[in-house]
């Protein structure tokens, strides 16, 4: 018989991370190019930041004279994205003989008391190892200045782990320093991940433990390298999406087009612990067309209180997909209040329900979680409601009162 058991726990409890489990949007691709000057031979390296109503990006253009910029997009929804000015560069190369002068990519930008922050690769080539990263300021996201003739984090010195090229910041302020993690290699060509920290955004120390994230084994699916960081800081826990490449993917096809995504975490932004079931994403996820050929690359990662979900954005050969995944990190408690929960009937093989005394009229939602953090069923709430368990398989499920922070529980079915 199948029945539908709860239980209060007075304890703190986790279970498997949402953000490990991405399902990719119907939409994709969310932005191609356009056939242009600035675009026409490429878009790359989507950087997302949410300002409630609206999802700005910034990303940059491969344009037809071989030179790289930095671009600007918006969206309602992550999905529909209008391109600025007609894909006009908000940042251009700047002038010969600078070290930015020829090539802008990787974009990274936040918003602090000050205004708009990027930093960016810079090189005055596309051809060769080296680069630099850069920082423009702006007041409104769209007009940038840059912020010196000098970049703000250079290569390392012959023979250092970053000696030989350094690309792709992401960076993040808690309100009273800024962290940047970067990729870099050395001349074994054998991608890293390093940290740096500033107490203004503007002047930056490297770590000295670095690099922060290394690739496995030669035989792993990170083998040949780690790169492109996205980090979010979130509960007070620093959470990193990266993309790491295997030698077997790289000789098989002779160029990197087969990528997977890793997850790790920390608490201090130095020291990771990368997740035991990675990679969480790669080219061929289902549902998978040529259109993901060189994906996910670059990706860039925010998450939305208001809907307890995280988008993610990310680089392909055609253009930038999407993928989201559910927050599913539930906390449980005592019961804080004087409402009571209950579940009637139970056991149960078909319908049940659910029903909180003193609830005052608030309205509220009802979710029900699988152990593997996917959302199985969501109903409204006022005093009571009805979920139809009789299509569910026997199992563990959660259970979460949406919008109440002090009502969480564990949903057991067997």
């Amino acid at each position: 018989m199948k029945y539908l058991m709860i239980v209060l726990l007075a304890v703190t409890w986790q279970f498997s991370n949402a953000q490990t489990q991405w399902v990719k949007s119907p939409g994709n691709l969310v932005m191609t190019k356009s056939i242009d000057l600035y675009e026409g031979a490429a878009i790359g390296a989507p950087a997302v930041i949410d300002e409630g109503d609206t999802m700005k990006m910034l990303y940059a253009g491969g344009g037809t004279d071989t030179k790289g910029r930095i671009c600007y997009a918006f969206s309602l929804d992550g999905i529909s994205w209008t391109k600025y000015n007609n894909d006009t560069p908000v940042l251009d190369v700047s002038s010969p003989g600078h070290w930015d002068s020829h090539f802008l990519d990787t974009p990274w930008w936040l918003k602090d008391s000050s205004g708009y922050k990027m930093y960016y690769f810079g090189d005055t080539d596309n051809y060769s190892p080296g680069g630099c990263i850069g920082l423009a300021i702006s007041t409104d996201g769209r007009h940038w200045t840059r912020g010196d003739t000098v970049p703000v984090l250079s290569i390392g010195a012959p023979g250092d782990w970053d000696g030989l090229f350094i690309e792709s910041p992401t960076v993040v302020f808690d309100g009273s320093s800024y962290m940047m993690w970067y990729s870099a290699a050395d001349t074994t060509w054998q991608v890293k991940i390093g940290a740096a920290t500033s107490p203004d955004g503007i002047h930056w120390t490297k770590y000295s433990g670095n690099p922060v994230i290394t690739g496995g084994s030669i035989y792993s699916w990170e083998g040949f390298g780690v790169t492109t960081p996205t980090v979010l800081m979130r509960n007070g826990k620093y959470e990193m999406w990266y993309c790491g490449v295997s030698y077997y993917d790289f000789i098989a096809h002779n160029q990197i087009d087969t990528i997977k995504i890793g997850y790790a975490t920390s608490t201090d932004g130095l020291h990771w612990t990368k997740y035991a079931q990675n990679p969480i994403m790669n080219t061929y996820d289902p549902p998978y067309t040529i259109q993901d050929t060189n994906g996910p690359w670059a990706p860039s990662t925010i998450y939305r209180p208001a809907e307890g979900k995280y988008y993610m954005w990310y680089e392909t050969g055609y253009g930038f997909g999407l993928a989201t995944a559910i927050d599913n990190t539930l906390g449980i408690g005592e019961v804080t209040d004087n409402r009571k929960f209950t579940l009637s009937p139970n056991p149960s093989t078909g319908k049940v329900t659910i029903h909180i005394e003193n609830n005052e009229g608030s309205k509220r939602r009802v979710q029900v979680y699988d152990v593997c953090g996917s959302l199985m069923q969501e109903v409204p709430l006022l005093q009571s409601a009805q979920i139809d368990i009789s299509s569910l398989a026997n199992g563990l499920y959660f259970i979460q009162m949406k919008d109440e922070p002090n009502y969480k529980a564990k949903l057991i079915k067997q």
